[in-house]
């Protein structure tokens, strides 16, 4: 079993959302986080205020540029002396069909979603490397099924997987652990635009067991995939068992 305590993970996307239920859970277990978002938040102030400096740090930085994805990992390796575990949670929707789609809006989403882990992993490889640690990507259970309207969402979500396994295989001689978290209907502000009907709609026909998810839900299992040090190149899907449903 992976031992957190005193380890340094850096979160993007770490913020809000299910970023920063990942790093209170880290936390708790006695880890260290760098928590980054392109926006300060009341939340990680307050996660840091009750950690410390010493604990946590806030570094608010766009991952989508590969030199701040890179600076990134060096500020906080420098800051913290070692990087133990990479949690890459940066995303945000991409809405629209193929046809509604324009190119940068296309483009965008790859350089949200996916293009930061090439970068941030490259940057993170040698500290990584030197007594073994554990990456997360989060994707989504809309890279595993079909989802309509969101062909780009779908598409990027969906690359984190192959990625991943291709990470995890090429690297687990050196300790490194790569495993990927895909999401069902978790209320965070992702999901603040659904109408009521809608909700209801996913509670008595999509979700089997009958309610949404929370950050927590993906926080603990995110946790043991970094605890736990003989899973790699995994899927993990906390959704309620809403993928695994035929129709609905």
């Amino acid at each position: 079993m992976y031992d957190i305590a005193g380890k340094l993970a850096v979160i993007t996307g770490g913020t809000r959302g299910i970023g920063l239920g990942i790093a209170r859970h880290l936390l708790a277990a006695g880890g260290k986080v760098v928590i980054n978002g392109r926006n300060a938040t009341e939340e990680a102030g307050a996660l840091q205020a009750t950690y410390g400096e010493d604990r946590v740090a806030i570094d608010l930085c766009d991952v989508s540029v590969q030199t701040e994805a890179a600076g990134l990992i060096e500020r906080s390796a420098k800051h913290f002396g070692r990087l133990d575990i990479l949690v890459h949670a940066a995303g945000g929707p991409a809405p629209g069909k193929i046809t509604e789609l324009t190119p940068e809006a296309w483009a965008n989403a790859f350089a949200v979603h996916v293009h930061p882990v090439f970068h941030l992993f490259r940057a993170a490889h040698p500290y990584l490397a030197k007594e073994g640690g554990a990456v997360v990507l989060v994707s989504s259970v809309a890279g595993l099924r079909g989802c309509p309207g969101t062909v780009a969402y779908q598409t990027v979500k969906g690359a984190l997987i192959p990625l991943a396994k291709a990470l995890a295989f090429d690297h687990a001689v050196e300790g490194i652990r790569v495993n990927v978290l895909a999401p069902g209907i978790i209320r965070t502000r992702f999901h603040q635009a659904m109408t009521e009907a809608a909700r209801a709609h996913n509670l008595a026909n999509r979700i089997p067991l009958r309610r949404e998810g929370t950050v927590d839900d993906v926080a603990s299992a995110a946790l043991e995939l970094i605890r736990n040090d003989f899973m790699t190149g995994e899927i993990v899907t906390v959704d309620g068992g809403m993928s695994m449903r035929i129709t609905g």
